[in-house]
């Protein structure tokens, strides 16, 4: 473990899950544009300050870079862009001249292409979904997550060592009204109808995972040896959808239906996501221990 570690973002929901995971386990700094109320060094600035940011990640060891703007409702084509691509270039060039040895990205399974109602949305060529398939993103936050995962790529060819996370949509207890509300009228459910601080997300197959067990998947991309360049998805084992996944994107595709090279996967877990987890498992050791189907009103499902 790295003893010294830089939390970017740390004063939001994603942020702050992070930092009470990384407690005790190393010395903390958070950078945010507010300071936040965990008790670790605060830094206060914007990602796209490069003195502010060169501030920040001045005698570090690593970071878990999470700052940034975190979906398409939350700003616009230009702004999206400006944050997430010229803010992560500032804290990787900043980093690599500091010294800094590995950097944890927060990317997104968006960049898939099949998660956002409001794109372009492009189904899976084929289930379940691995590291290798094409990336299609068709929103301007998706392609800024694709292109920070290759601007993770060059700084790793320079030597430094990146991990990028791929979270699915982070059910936080702050959601569940919203995903009660969309289980209970699946059909017609258009967001924020339940006072929830956005809309339930998750894509068609309304995909999740724990704030609990995204920031462990943070934790444990530290703890990875021997990194250049390494991509994870992080996910629940098992949809919020209250129908099979299979099921599911037949009624939805119709006759677009992706190949499904892996059938056992969903024999032994009709619930599954439409992402191949054997190498976040495997490598990364991560196995979610948490799914809010239960909390939110859904059956839990037992997987064979």
């Amino acid at each position: 473990m790295f003893e010294k570690v830089l939390v970017t973002g740390a004063n939001g929901l994603l942020g702050a899950a992070v930092v009470r995971e990384m407690a005790g386990r190393a010395a903390l700094r958070g950078f945010d544009l507010t300071r936040g109320n965990a008790d670790i060094d605060w830094q206060t600035g914007d990602l796209t300050d490069a003195d502010a940011v060169a501030r920040a990640v001045e005698g570090q060891d690593a970071i878990i870079q999470i700052a940034a703007v975190p979906n398409i409702w939350s700003g616009g084509g230009e702004r999206i862009m400006q944050v997430n691509i010229t803010g992560l270039y500032l804290l990787l060039s900043a980093a690599e001249a500091a010294g800094v040895r590995r950097v944890v990205i927060c990317s997104s399974d968006s960049v898939l292409g099949y998660t956002v109602r409001e794109g372009k949305m492009l189904p899976p060529q084929y289930l379940p979904a691995d590291i290798a398939h094409p990336l299609n993103p068709t929103d301007p936050y998706a392609l800024s997550k694709l292109m920070g995962e290759e601007m993770g790529r060059s700084f790793a060819n320079r030597g430094m060592e990146i991990v990028a996370l791929r979270p699915v949509f982070i059910a936080y207890p702050e959601m569940y009204g919203e995903i009660r509300a969309r289980a209970a009228a699946p059909d017609s459910y258009r967001g924020r109808m339940a006072g929830g601080p956005s809309s339930a997300g998750g894509g068609p197959c309304w995909h999740h995972v724990g704030p609990r067990d995204i920031a462990r998947a943070f934790r444990l991309a530290l703890e990875l040896k021997q990194v250049s360049f390494e991509r994870f998805v992080i996910s629940a084992n098992v949809t919020l959808s209250p129908e099979p996944t299979l099921e599911r994107l037949a009624r939805l595709l119709g006759g677009r239906m992706p190949v499904v090279r892996r059938p056992e996967v969903y024999a032994r877990n009709p619930f599954a996501p439409l992402y191949d987890l054997d190498r976040s498992r495997e490598v990364l050791g991560f196995d979610a221990q948490f799914d809010a189907r239960a909390d939110c009103g859904l059956e839990p499902i037992a997987i064979a």
